[in-house]
């Protein structure tokens, strides 16, 4: 597509135009100053303003993730930042790359520049400081697990040049499921200022899991769950394994010119799996026993992307009053291979039996091939007067195409060029008390069909979604703040047939309260709270007809959450810390004639910050699921995996 190369040359050239900006005439430095990449502790409850999601390297908090905001999930519908910039993730960005993320939903979306309907997940980068520094961890689990790690911060020209680089290996001999794999994770950055207000960001990163066992599914045909297995045991085939390998890599580049900022940031984000197995148990009865071993062997399945995106700030300040305008250029080109799998029956089967079947020779056939090309521009607004309010505004064009070569030769294509906007508005009403609403229309992508789909992997074009919000922040303290808030978002609704097709089965609507408490309630004790009651229903033809339920799958009417880190007084360094999280019971097929009962967690910890040979360490010890509660993931309708046991971690970081 002509636009999406127009785009890729134009940011190389923004890129270019970043690296000759000379001094300007009211120089500083780039904002946003550099996060250590080798601190000795992460702790997710101290840096979460609120609790709709914070992760800090390995550990996460709040109600929200990059793959789960209101019921749908930001990285399905394409909604990644890398530091506040637009990318095609078509996998994640690793813990050795970023810091963390934030998700921005709710009031944490006011102000920022072209939000998305379903929540955008922004991940920050570890870029280097102007200091030499780095850590050690090494960590062990109690399935046998273990993984070591180094990170280093290096200056190399004073302040204008510095690499960052990180790299943690694991060897996990039974993973919570009985499986076992190997992970290799590893980052670099280069941080480069050759001018005090330019900087530009080059990154590579790299994740494999290597020979790693299949997780069997099992289906039901019933309206009964599967009978509960002996858990950390494995019952697939030790002849399905498989490799996987996750890249992202690109270049940032940020001008800071007093009231003008340009940021630009191209992206590459790559993965491929050797080859993929399916191991399905199904028509599993309450005693372990299924119908029929089903094993679906594809071939190399591939996807990668190019994305990016060019934006021009503009600040003008009048007094009290504030004004920030952007100019967007986003675009994708993505190209994705998938399909081609062979099917195997091998009959009825105990689950639990661990019965070995003989591998099979598979002879592949062709494969299907996806090309997305989207083009977006917009123009957002930001307004802000002082103790008074805030008001945000944006406005985008985009041109969308999906063209579909499927397996039997046919070709279809998708197009569409739709205008996508949004409003915000924020408002003192009084000290410490600030209302909010907003409106926001975009175009998403939907998840792919789920393993056990009939069309495996096939993924629908782009969809129009909506959502608004509206809602209170509450300042109870100067260290306490509360959020309570009302969402409506609305989207197409994809799911599993009862022919096992996944395809669009109407109009799913999530709608809902969600709650924050977070903040200090004495010098030695943080809180996190965080609760969401949400009714999700089903709309359409479908429905009316009774072959959809109202509720769609995975759906649950109440999600709590509380977390707690208590100081240990007289103890220097010493911390405590402790979570629940409470699910409600969980609609688990598209018929709704099939629910996972509700669940109750417990998470226990500590932390000890100490010296170790005159530097900084830090020793934590965690406990997931502490009581050993049994729960299903519906991984889709009618299919299941029981959820991890419980688990103890510990690790040692060292700073040098």
């Amino acid at each position: 597509m002509l636009g999406c190369r127009l785009f890729c040359s134009t940011a190389t050239g923004a890129l270019v135009l970043l690296l000759a900006a000379g001094q300007p005439a009211h120089a500083q430095d780039v904002a946003g100053t550099p996060a250590p990449a080798a601190a000795p502790d992460e702790n997710a409850l101290r840096a979460a303003s609120d609790a709709f999601g914070t992760s800090i390297g390995r550990e996460s908090i709040g109600l929200y993730s990059p793959s789960s905001v209101r019921g749908f999930s930001p990285y399905a519908a394409g909604n990644i930042r890398i530091e506040g910039l637009y990318i095609d993730a078509v996998t994640l960005p690793n813990n050795r790359l970023v810091t963390g993320s934030a998700v921005r939903v709710g009031i944490s979306a006011q102000g920022y520049p072209f939000p998305a309907p379903t929540g955008v997940a922004d991940y920050r980068l570890r870029i280097p400081g102007d200091r030499l520094r780095g850590n050690s961890l090494f960590g062990v689990n109690s399935y046998g697990g273990v993984n070591a790690e180094l990170n280093v911060e290096l200056p190399i020209a004073e302040d204008r040049l510095a690499f960052g680089g990180g790299i943690n290996v694991a060897h996990d001999s039974k993973l919570y499921w009985g499986g076992k794999a190997k992970h290799m994770t590893a980052a670099a950055v280069l941080r480069i200022r050759p001018a005090d207000n330019v900087e530009i960001l080059p990154f590579y990163s790299y994740f494999t899991h290597a020979d790693e066992h299949t997780h069997p599914r099992l289906t039901v045909t019933g309206t009964t769950l599967p009978g509960r297995i002996k858990r950390a045991t494995y019952y697939g085939q030790p002849w399905t394994i498989w490799t996987q390998e996750q890249v992202n890599y690109g270049v940032i580049g940020r001008v800071d010119a007093g009231d003008w900022k340009l940021s630009a940031g191209i992206f590459r984000s790559d993965q491929t799996k050797d080859i993929n197995y399916s191991d399905q148990f199904q028509g599993v009865s309450p005693e372990g026993l299924a119908t029929n071993h089903r094993i679906v062997i594809s071939p190399r399945l591939s996807t990668a992307s190019t994305s990016g995106e060019i934006r021009l700030s503009r600040r003008i300040v009048e007094g009290e009053r504030s004004h920030m305008i952007h100019l967007s250029v986003r675009g994708r080109d993505q190209d994705r291979r998938y399909g081609g799998g062979r099917q195997y029956d091998f009959g009825p089967a105990a689950v639990e039996a661990g019965t070995v079947l003989l591998e099979p020779l598979p002879v592949f056939g062709p494969q299907a091939r996806d090309g997305i090309r989207q083009l977006s521009g917009g123009i957002a607004y930001e307004g802000i007067w002082s103790n008074v309010g805030e008001v945000s505004l944006g406005l985008q064009k985009t041109d969308y195409e999906k063209v579909t070569n499927a397996s039997d030769g046919t070709r279809v294509a998708t197009k569409s060029r739709p205008w996508l906007y949004n409003a915000g508005l924020a408002v003192h009403v009084a000290p410490g008390l600030v209302a909010y609403g907003g409106y926001t229309r975009g175009l998403e992508e939907s998840a792919s069909a789920p393993e056990t789909a009939a069309n495996r992997d096939q993924a629908p074009p782009s969809i129009l979604t909506r959502q608004y919000d509206a809602g209170i922040r509450w300042e109870l303290t100067r260290s306490m703040k509360m959020i309570a808030g009302l969402f409506n978002v609305e989207k197409p609704y994809f799911s599993v047939d009862a022919d096992r097709l996944y395809r669009e089965l109407g109009e799913v609507r999530h709608r809902g309260i969600e709650l924050s408490l977070v903040g200090r309630l004495t010098d030695d004790l943080n809180l996190l709270a965080g609760a969401i009651l949400m009714d999700a229903t089903v709309h359409g033809e479908a429905v009316r007809a009774g072959l959809v339920g109202g509720r769609p799958v995975g759906s649950s009417k109440t999600l709590v959450s509380l977390n707690a880190e208590y100081a240990v007084p007289g103890i220097k360094g010493l911390a405590l810390d402790a979570g629940t999280t409470t699910t409600g019971r969980r609609v688990a097929n598209t018929a709704n004639t099939l629910s996972v009962p509700g669940v109750t967690t417990v998470d226990a910890g500590l932390r000890y910050g100490f010296m170790l040979a005159d530097r900084p360490a830090t020793f934590r010890v965690q406990a997931s699921n502490l009581f050993d509660t049994y729960d299903w993931e519906i991984v889709s309708s009618n299919s299941f995996a029981y959820q991890r046991g419980r688990e103890v971690t510990a690790r040692l970081t060292m700073a040098f």
